[in-house]
């Protein structure tokens, strides 16, 4: 590569990408220390192929290499700030050369694990797959080719891509070529599966059987990996609960004995409220979200059209504050309204849409065991489905009712499952449907084909049961909180706003009460809605399913400060 990066000329650099061009200017400047650095490295070469990065370890050690040098620019200019002013922030950039270094070499290992968690979900619809096609007698060969194009699998068709770039660029023969990709492969049970599968067909064994064992091994693996998933879960909320309702009612507590005490810090101690309220809980939430979506299973494609409504409806906050209205309305409430009126479309997208995936994806066992029943009576998978038109199948009635009508007008399986499955936004059903078409493709709808699919789709909806079994009871946790803090601020307000008596002295925290009132409860309801997004991605795997839980909570709260201070009796 370095010999490369030296005979190309400035001429032949114009046809290269822009990555490709930075990539041969660091080549020409510090090829020598990377290649030498490599030599030192012999595992790296190895890393790299288990990872996404289409580069070579020279290249990447002298990428690193030259942004090392211009860190060092950037620690140059801390140690002169941190002498010549004195500012001890500047130290931070003491890190910038490590920090970069090891990021450079852990490429791969960042890679990787991105790589391994992108298969880690297909995988069990990905054998299934090809267990149809195996019933059907189509090659290895020819079953990587059809799985390179499947978009509802685009890690798995990026692996089959790269298998099929081995056979057909690199001469290799399929078995072979599938045995590079089990070695060089980070996800474990994918590289198991291959070799295994490898194994099987150099062997002349029974290829169908060693498929639908694996297929139930992967599907027990799953389900132990959910039960570990919700255990972390439980873990993270716990932790999440501690960082903010207990911390932010011992810093409500201190903020109220601060002004109890004269001298104690009075009203400038509500701008440390606010940045609490309004920064430090969103920041740690947001660690939550994405430290979550890191361990719970993601399906590859998302479902933006709550977002959308979110984004057009966040205007509403601002909107919501500074209305003039003819009533006096105070702040908090006026701050509940435009919050909750935030996510209230997207709160009802979100929920018709997750209903509906949920009563289409359980019916969907019970339709294809309809199917391989009728099946066995010689009617062909068409006919079939239009034998099931009349029957109920709750919320895939209506679909099963198109699928059939269309098929008796005559139009193609293909467009029809095509139809169907841009109507719905299950990928799961899309799976499921994608399977159907391809089971009467490749194996001529055989009854048997349709009792594994239709097991295998049990399976994905008993497992998908309980997982959100699982999750179901760490949705309360935020509620109690969001439920403690506002309750306690509402306390906090009678204790400051009622006088108290020691021996012949009394007195009453210094501070402005209104300010006070519309600070602490508007951060306490402002906390509330965060955590009902944490709530939604904690107990439904989704950020889109905290919206709901966000509005909720915002309500809870309006109410349980109108009942605490009914209660109190202090005029909130």
């Amino acid at each position: 590569m370095e010999k490369l990066a030296r005979q190309v000329s400035v001429k032949q650099l114009v046809k290269f990408s822009l990555r490709e061009r930075f990539t041969i200017l660091t080549l020409r400047l510090l090829g020598g220390p990377a290649r030498r650095l490599s030599r030192a490295m012999p595992s790296l070469r190895e890393e790299i192929l288990k990872s996404n990065l289409s580069i070579s370890p020279e290249s990447l050690l002298s990428i690193t290499l030259f942004f090392v040098i211009i860190s060092v620019g950037i620690t140059g200019l801390g140690v002169y700030l941190l002498v010549t002013r004195g500012m001890l922030l500047s130290m931070v950039t003491f890190l910038a050369i490590p920090l970069t270094f090891l990021i450079g070499i852990n490429a791969p290992k960042i890679s990787q694990s991105s790589r391994s968690n992108a298969l880690k979900e297909e995988l069990p619809y990905v054998i299934g797959y090809i267990t149809v096609l195996a019933g059907g007698g189509i090659s290895p060969l020819v079953t990587m080719r059809r799985l390179s194009k499947i978009d509802l699998f685009p890690a798995a068709a990026r692996e089959a891509k790269r298998i099929l770039m081995d056979i057909d660029l690199r001469g290799l023969d399929p078995l072979s070529a599938l045995d590079k990709a089990a070695r060089s492969n980070p996800n474990k049970i994918f590289s198991e599966f291959i070799s295994g599968y490898t194994g099987v067909l150099r062997t002349g064994g029974d290829v169908i059987s060693y498929l639908e064992t694996k297929l139930k091994d992967v599907f027990a693996y799953r389900t132990i990996k959910l039960k570990a998933a919700a255990e972390t879960v439980g873990t993270f909320a716990e932790a999440y609960i501690t960082a903010t309702v207990v911390l932010g009612i011992s810093f409500f507590v201190l903020f109220a004995v601060q002004n109890l005490i004269p001298g104690g810090g009075g009203s400038g101690s509500l701008d440390q409220v606010i940045l609490f309220s309004a920064v430090f809980v969103p920041l740690i939430s947001m660690a939550f979200i994405y430290l979550l979506h890191q361990i719970q299973g993601k399906e590859p494609f998302s479902y933006t059209k709550p977002y959308l409504f979110f984004l057009l409806a966040v205007p509403a906050i601002p909107a919501a504050i500074f209305i003039p209205l003819p009533l006096q309305v105070p702040f908090y409430v006026r701050l509940s309204v435009g919050l909750v009126i935030s996510v209230l479309p997207a709160a009802i997208t979100n929920f018709r849409e997750a209903r509906q995936r949920r009563a289409i994806e359980a019916k969907l066992p019970i339709f294809l065991r309809d199917i391989s029943e009728i099946k066995k009576t010689g009617l062909a998978p068409e006919k079939s489905i239009e034998q099931l038109s009349g029957r109920s199948y709750g919320a895939l009635t209506r679909f099963v009712r198109n699928i059939s009508s269309q098929l008796s007008w005559g139009i193609p399986m293909t467009k029809v499952m095509a139809n169907f499955t841009k109507s719905v936004t299950s990928w799961i059903a899309k799976i499921v449907a994608f399977l159907i078409l391809e089971v009467v493709v490749v194996g001529g709808g055989s009854t048997k084909m349709f009792v594994s699919l239709a097991d295998f789709t049990e399976k994905t909806a008993q497992t998908e049961h309980e997982r959100r079994s699982m999750l179901r009871p760490y949705i309360f946790i935020p509620y109690i909180g969001a439920i403690m803090v506002v309750t306690t601020t509402a306390m906090m307000l009678f204790f400051l706003t009622t006088p108290i008596s020691t021996g012949s002295t009394t007195f009453t925290a210094a501070l402005n009460v209104r300010q006070a009132t519309t600070t602490l409860l508007s951060g306490s309801i402002f906390q509330s809605w965060v955590m009902g997004l944490v709530a939604g991605k904690m107990g439904e795997g989704s950020l889109a399913g905290g919206f709901k839980h966000a509005g909720a909570l915002v309500i809870i709260s309006l109410a349980t400060v109108y009942i605490a201070s009914s209660v109190l009796g202090v005029p909130l």
